[in-house]
């Protein structure tokens, strides 16, 4: 899912390892956290070669580049399939635990001012142009623009953040996106193996540029991911005063308490304000979330106090459902509210705090005859608890999430010491992750002023590390 604030939200970029860490801040309280750690994206173009047809799904299964097979519905592809055939898709989902993407053959080309769907063959030639777009003459003259471009197979999509573009940047995204199309044709006209196309922006990335193009303020911690923004806005005539490089003695997300909201995601007890906790347990079928009153401000009226913790609890529910990045059936049990309009104005508070997700990531079943609350919630990819931990239920940090963890430990300890030689001690299992020629070991040589040498030390669990000044 791709979801995004306004301008008056802050959007913080940790980019000190070998992953981004990208938080939205909303009225002064994370609002939503993102970890990006590259691999495939939504709208990731492919030439795939069908491998297997499954018609008690009504689907076929496409084996990719560098990915698992996914499966393409016969409803998202014009035309009969056959194993063998090969194939223009696109990844409409990724995939996540033991599940591939799901795939379509509706081909959609992101840009960042414009969407190209450049094989339409019903409704080719539309020209859409944003509802918030109100100015007629703009109107007129944008629709007079793309009816001389868009050919009678392709529609067009505009994006708000392009009301203003002038025509040659807008001429100029088209001819960009039409370049991907040719692309992926001449692919199919001589295929030899699955191939990936055209590498889309992750949700991430869409969610910074969106941002920072719209003038929203942004901070960022790393000076590649800095150079590479300003540079954004620099190449399409922006002002970059909004952008902000952070050179403090500390880490980013230290200064800004990010972190603590981290560790607490990833904890199944969560506090509420005023009193009360809630409880967020995941599994594979589904996420339980308990709500209790325990240390809760009292009130006298037991009913009324129930239905304050419940309205405090809605908002905070949705808060760590977005946190932890949780998808599928969410069962909550509320404490038990008498009558409809207690239950209705705690379904009010959760369509509230979901705000734009309930246009279609969100869908609520309601109250069941127990009193429980069960919603879905759309998966957009894997989940926060199963990027940092390997197992569950005693959670140890993934070889991924320990080097990361290593990285910035140590990008913390010597931003306001002193470069030099160092000795890194690291527990045997990740002596390659840092190795001569990793990212890894080139993010510890700009840190350090020259690569440390490093050592396998037995009694070092995977996210530990010792540092020794040589």
């Amino acid at each position: 899912m791709v979801a995004g604030g306004t301008e008056t939200d802050r959007l913080l970029i940790d980019a000190v390892a070998c992953e981004r860490r990208i938080a939205l801040i909303g009225n002064d309280r994370l609002s939503r956290l993102w970890i990006d750690r590259g691999g495939p994206a939504r709208f990731d173009i492919h030439l795939g070669r069908v491998s297997k047809i499954l018609p008690e799904m009504a689907a076929a299964m496409v084996a990719l580049d560098g990915v698992a097979d996914g499966l393409l519905p016969f409803d998202r592809v014009d035309g009969p399939l056959h194993e063998g055939q090969w194939v223009i898709v696109q990844i409409s989902r990724l995939g996540f635990e033991d599940k591939g993407p799901k795939l379509t053959g509706r081909i959609a080309i992101e840009g960042l001012g414009m969407i190209l769907r450049p094989n339409e063959q019903k409704g080719g030639g539309l020209i859409e142009l944003p509802r918030r777009l109100k100015d007629e003459d703009r109107r007129a003259s944008l629709s007079a623009l793309f009816k001389g471009l868009v050919a009678r197979e392709e529609s067009i999509t505009l994006r708000s953040l392009a009301i203003d573009w002038d025509d040659a940047a807008l001429t100029g995204e088209l001819r960009q996106l039409r370049a991907v199309w040719t692309q992926a044709r001449n692919a199919l006209a001589s295929p030899a193996k699955p191939v990936l196309v055209f590498k889309a922006l992750s949700d991430a990335d869409q969610l910074i540029e969106r941002h920072v193009m719209a003038g929203g303020e942004c901070i960022v911690d790393g000076a590649d991911e800095f150079v590479r923004l300003r540079g954004l806005l620099r190449a399409r005539g922006f002002d970059d005063a909004h952008l902000v490089r952070h050179d403090g003695a500390r880490l980013l997300f230290d200064d800004q308490d990010i972190e603590d909201d981290i560790a607490t995601a990833l904890q199944p007890r969560v506090p509420l304000p005023g009193g009360g906790w809630i409880a967020v347990e995941q599994t594979t079928a589904l996420c339980a979330i308990d709500v209790n009153a325990g240390g809760s401000d009292a009130d006298n009226d037991q009913a009324r106090r129930a239905e304050q913790v419940n309205l405090r609890a809605a908002s905070e529910i949705v808060r760590q459902l977005q946190l932890r990045n949780i998808g599928g059936l969410v069962v909550i049990d509320p404490l038990r509210m008498a009558g409809k309009a207690p239950r209705d104005r705690f379904e009010t508070a959760l369509r509230d705090a979901f705000g734009p997700e309930m246009s279609g990531a969100v869908q609520f079943g309601g109250f069941t005859r127990l009193g429980l609350f069960e919603l879905t919630r759309q998966r957009g990819g894997i989940a926060l608890a199963e990027l940092m931990h390997a197992s569950r239920p005693d959670p140890v940090p993934t070889r991924t999430a320990a080097l990361n963890a290593i990285l910035r430990s140590v990008t913390r300890d010597l931003r306001a010491g002193q470069a030099g030689r160092y000795r890194l001690h690291v527990a045997p299992e990740m002596i390659d992750t840092l190795a001569l020629g990793t990212t890894g070991q080139q993010i510890l040589e700009r840190v350090m002023g020259m690569a440390p040498e490093l050592a396998a030390d037995e009694t070092l669990s995977r996210a530990d590390y010792r540092l020794e000044k040589l």
